[in-house]
């Protein structure tokens, strides 16, 4: 399966679809185009934020003053908001695609909860991101993170299993 395919399988054929397998390649490819995404985003919103403000201000502020001003600009304000739109447009695909692997290692769809909890948080989080707690709880939602990403480094179960055929099997040309 190729960046092309993937995209199409995880947002387009199967954004909503939760039964059925889906492969490694499908969930790190949409994975990498997430984040691809989002640091598009960030450059041309920092781009265009930082083009309205006070540079000379800024230089006379520390450094946790510097970050609330920033966080705080309207310019700024408008990134966060693009950046809570795109992972509220991405969530459902995300979770979809998610399951979807955990089925093709043959766990069960209750193994997203901890996925899903996390990606709620990390959204919360968004909302005030210089808050204590939300510097906490985003180390919190990085360890979950990196525990998917280990875990779905395997691959999936060989044939068919209780969630259905291998997705690598119906069409011979993919691999992994």
């Amino acid at each position: 399966m190729n960046f092309g395919q993937a995209l199409d399988s995880a947002l387009i054929k199967n954004y909503k679809t939760f039964k059925g397998r889906a492969c490694r390649a499908e969930w790190f490819y949409f994975l990498l185009f997430s984040v691809g995404l989002t640091i598009l985003i960030s450059i041309i919103g920092g781009i265009v934020s930082v083009a309205g403000l006070d540079v000379e201000y800024l230089a006379t502020l520390s450094e946790e003053q510097a970050a609330e001003y920033l966080l705080e600009s309207p310019q700024f304000e408008y990134l966060k908001w693009i950046s809570i739109f795109v992972s509220l447009l991405l969530f459902l695909p995300s979770l979809s695609v998610t399951v979807r692997r955990l089925q093709d290692l043959d766990y069960s769809f209750y193994w997203a909860i901890p996925y899903f909890l996390t990606s709620a948080v990390a959204l919360i989080i968004s909302f005030d991101p210089l808050a204590e707690l939300a510097q906490r709880l985003g180390g919190a939602v990085n360890l979950v993170s990196i525990v998917y990403i280990l875990v779905f480094l395997r691959k999936g179960s060989y044939g068919s299993n209780r969630f259905g055929e291998n997705p690598l099997e119906k069409n011979p040309k993919d691999t992994y």
